[in-house]
């Protein structure tokens, strides 16, 4: 499966949907009924990869993280303009998009775990210690 074109096409797709963005009265109701549900469904289809990221080697996730890495900081942006709308009228499109935000931002930070190779170490490291320390244990320093 190539990951890298199912990660940028989603991002890419809602990224378009976003940025286009306005709060223009006469626009807005078409503009809802076609943005909604593409933020939505790119979002569902970026949780849906998040399953196959236990598959990436760290070779992998790294160039997955480096193919959606410029796109972040304009998410950034992005999510800066819609956060503080207060409207009732745009809570679904805000919801939506923050919760695409949110997925981006997951991904983004998974991968980036995994491409850190020694990341699965660094997470073990304090249940390993407390395990080195145990009672139970002490018979091994006999040998």
């Amino acid at each position: 499966m190539v990951y890298n074109l199912t990660y940028s096409t989603s991002i890419l797709e809602s990224l378009g949907v976003l940025s286009s963005f306005n709060i223009a009265e006469t626009i807005w109701e078409k503009y809802e009924k076609f943005a909604i549900p593409k933020i939505k469904e790119s979002t569902v289809k970026l949780r849906g990869s998040l399953y196959y990221l236990k598959d990436l080697t760290p070779s992998q996730a790294a160039k997955e993280a480096n193919s959606i890495s410029s796109l972040i900081p304009v998410l950034a942006k992005l999510r800066t303009v819609i956060e503080p709308i207060d409207d009732r009228e745009f809570k679904e499109f805000k919801n939506a998009a923050l919760d695409f935000f949110d997925t981006v931002d997951f991904l983004y930070s998974n991968l980036q775990d995994i491409a850190d190779i020694h990341s699965s170490y660094e997470l073990s490291k304090s249940v390993l210690a407390t395990d080195w320390d145990s009672n139970e244990d002490e018979h091994w320093n006999n040998y």
